[in-house]
């Protein structure tokens, strides 16, 4: 009985080790290293914050959406994003809540030939649009300011960023973090207590970051950053104006556009 006992457990030891080699055994410690292989072209790219990396699995998704919910409209999402927007070779803002500042862009480090400016007169008009950008492959970057969004558009997004392998990120206020989402990245972005974080650093300046949805994992605790750290906000002189074009050459800039297509938007 117990040689049968024996053979029996090498048995389903051996069955065991043949699953977890084909990848259909999940195991939680491995699964960053499983979503993320070295190499994989889909790589997060740094958020600049070692710890930030550390929750999001190697740095911002590729392929994925993500949703920042905020406390407030330019709470620090920009500044946040900057060190992904460096990096990108086209990077397409849909709808912004406020005009943003070329001028302080520029002396963040955005080149400016870089970045598109989308304004639309619908809700719908904007998802189509930012839809199509998603899934085209040409950007890189694709931000995207919104409150209600319907489910069946979310999974549209998700598709579509996909489908592109870019980066997508939707900016909602934070009532909307207690709302379902398919996205597969939830953060929340607020102001951290006083007491938390750099003491040193300007409230202004701080942040607090809770992806309470992640993609494969258990929610992260929140953490504090400082915005005005170095790793965000790489240092770039101030422009004494900006590069002209050369003579008879278009200067790319920044292009606000109204979308004039019959239709667009509708399911």
């Amino acid at each position: 009985m117990k040689a049968a006992d024996n053979q029996a457990r090498d048995n389903a030891s051996d069955d065991l080790s043949r699953l977890m080699q084909r990848g259909s055994v999940w195991r939680a410690r491995r699964q960053w290293h499983r979503d993320q292989p070295e190499g994989d072209t889909r790589r997060g790219i740094s958020t600049g914050v070692e710890a930030l990396d550390e929750v999001l699995g190697g740095g911002w998704p590729r392929g994925e959406l993500l949703e920042l919910l905020l406390d407030r409209a330019g709470c620090g999402e920009i500044r946040l994003l900057l060190p992904l927007m460096h990096s990108c070779e086209r990077v397409v803002w849909f709808d912004p809540p406020w005009q943003p500042h070329a001028a302080a862009l520029a002396a963040a480090g955005l080149d400016l030939s870089r970045l598109v400016i989308v304004r639309t007169r619908h809700p719908r008009q904007r998802l189509w649009a930012m839809e199509q950008a998603l899934k085209s492959g040409c950007c890189d970057l694709v931000l995207g300011w919104f409150a209600a969004v319907q489910g069946q558009w979310l999974r549209r997004l998700q598709l579509a960023v996909a489908a592109g392998g870019g980066h997508g990120a939707l900016m909602r206020p934070a009532d909307f973090a207690k709302q379902g989402s398919v996205a597969p990245w939830r953060l929340r972005l607020s102001a951290p207590d006083q007491s938390s974080g750099d003491e040193t650093a300007p409230l202004s300046r701080r942040l607090k970051v809770h992806a309470f949805k992640r993609k494969g994992a258990m929610p992260a605790r929140a953490i504090d950053i400082t915005l005005a750290d170095s790793r965000l906000s790489p240092p770039c002189p101030r422009p004494t104006s900006l590069p002209c074009a050369p003579s008879g050459e278009r200067r790319s800039r920044p292009v606000f556009l109204v979308s004039e297509r019959k239709g667009a938007g509708r399911s």
